[in-house]
């Protein structure tokens, strides 16, 4: 009876690690991360920016629950993108659905989908995921109708649903960078409360050719 009661239990593990492994999967081909970065193989020290215990908080992903946001800047190489991309990892571990963009990317797609005649569905779409990770902002400089759109997808997105920003500027500079005093004001409201920034810090870590197992 033990015996048969053990292979029961171990065939129950066994479906819902097959059915988990495939959500993740699922998940996964959708998120379209820039880079396969897993939580485990970055160190976070202080010496580049991390508060260890805050850091263990945001892998945790509890935050993504309740709509907070997270801000990650610093110099180019200094590892911005690959730390988003462990922080969206958890997230899918956590069984969050996830997406990642280019910020020039998600503007460009929602001007083509603007001409179409979908931007609506489209809007509808980004609501679903919990988590949006939006790279490169500040890159390049953007149109008015730019700036209107990505308040908009804050807009739809505050107090409810998580986004991380990445960002080579200084923080204190968006507001700059957006140059409209009132979209600008209104995204940078947006993202100040209930948010955690990163301030990576150190040389690039291209030039030193690393692989990041020092971050």
């Amino acid at each position: 009876m033990i015996c048969h009661s053990q292979n029961v239990l171990d065939r129950f593990f066994v479906r819902k690690r097959k059915k988990y492994d495939a959500m993740l999967s699922r998940l996964f081909k959708g998120a379209k991360l820039k880079l396969q970065a897993a939580p485990e193989e970055l160190k976070a020290t202080s010496s580049r920016g991390f508060d260890l215990a805050q850091f263990r908080e945001l892998l945790n992903c509890s935050w993504a629950h309740h709509g907070w946001n997270i801000l990650i800047s610093g110099e180019t190489g200094t590892g911005k993108t690959w730390v988003a991309c462990c922080i969206g990892t958890a997230a899918m571990r956590h069984s969050l659905k996830t997406k990642y963009y280019r910020v020039d990317d998600l503007l460009y797609e929602m001007a083509l989908m603007r001409a179409d005649g979908q931007l609506l569905k489209f809007k509808t779409k980004l609501t679903k995921y919990q988590l949006l990770i939006l790279d490169d902002f500040g890159v390049t400089p953007m149109t008015q109708q730019s700036k209107s759109d990505l308040l908009e997808v804050m807009d739809d997105r505050v107090g409810t649903k998580s986004t991380i920003f990445v960002g080579q500027r200084p923080y204190n500079d968006w507001h700059l960078f957006i140059d409209d005093p009132i979209i600008a004001d209104a995204v940078m409201d947006r993202l100040s409360s209930n948010r955690w920034h990163i301030k990576l810090k150190g040389q690039s870590r291209r030039k030193k050719e690393a692989s990041f197992d020092d971050l």
